[in-house]
């Protein structure tokens, strides 16, 4: 079977997540307009989605990633990141790098190594936001983020950045030595500084990249 990044990021990402407490749930997030519960919302139908496309590449049946609307809590997440985690291995050890797997909330069909990459993009940016809201430590391996980068970077157009409806918000100034973390969150929109108590640099409207019904912009 071959590793793939996006499983010690998953890993990372259900441990940040249950490391959350509820007292937390209210706490702001970088995605603007989005406290820590929603956000483990939003992850939660991004995650039953691409656990269902990878259990079954060439399948029809895709539930809607916008419309999750069961249980939220953080243990509800962490046994959904392992049914994922789980898929991922299974989907690796079937050669789902060099298949083709349909996407239709992306719009199509998409290689199986570039929705893997998904991930690690969603995991990554999406586990650095409720670290920092929760005051927590998020130290993804740089070849990740440089995955996520390098992803982000072949789907953001100018186009999808900046005024109403558009699903990005403006790039955040990263100088180009800056640690490849730094460099893919500013690229998705955030202020590799930002702080519970600092303005949000980054809007979410939650239409659809990487992930269905994300935006890192």
């Amino acid at each position: 079977m071959s590793s793939h990044p996006v499983l010690p990021v998953l890993d990372q990402l259900a441990r940040v997540i249950g490391a959350t407490t509820p007292q937390q749930d209210t706490a702001p997030t970088p995605c603007a307009e989005l406290d820590v519960v929603s956000l483990r919302r939003h992850l939660l139908g991004g995650i039953g989605y691409f656990t269902v496309v990878l259990a079954d590449p060439d399948g029809d049946r895709r539930p809607d990633p916008r419309a999750y609307t069961g249980p939220d809590g953080a243990e509800v997440l962490v046994a959904a990141i392992g049914d994922l985690s789980a898929a991922v291995r299974a989907a690796l050890a079937d050669g789902i790098e060099s298949a083709s797997v349909r996407v239709p909330a992306l719009g199509g069909t998409f290689p199986g190594d570039h929705v893997l990459n998904m991930l690690v993009a969603e995991a990554v940016v999406h586990g650095w936001d409720v670290a920092r809201a929760t005051g927590q430590a998020w130290r993804p391996d740089p070849v990740a983020s440089e995955r996520a980068y390098a992803l982000l970077a072949d789907q953001i157009k100018p186009e999808y950045r900046g005024g109403a409806g558009m699903p990005f918000a403006p790039e955040v100034p990263v100088g180009p030595d800056a640690p490849a973390l730094d460099r893919l969150l500013g690229f998705a929109g955030r202020s590799p500084h930002w702080t519970p108590t600092a303005t949000p640099t980054h809007t979410s409207t939650h239409t659809s990249t990487p992930m269905p019904g994300t935006e890192h912009g």
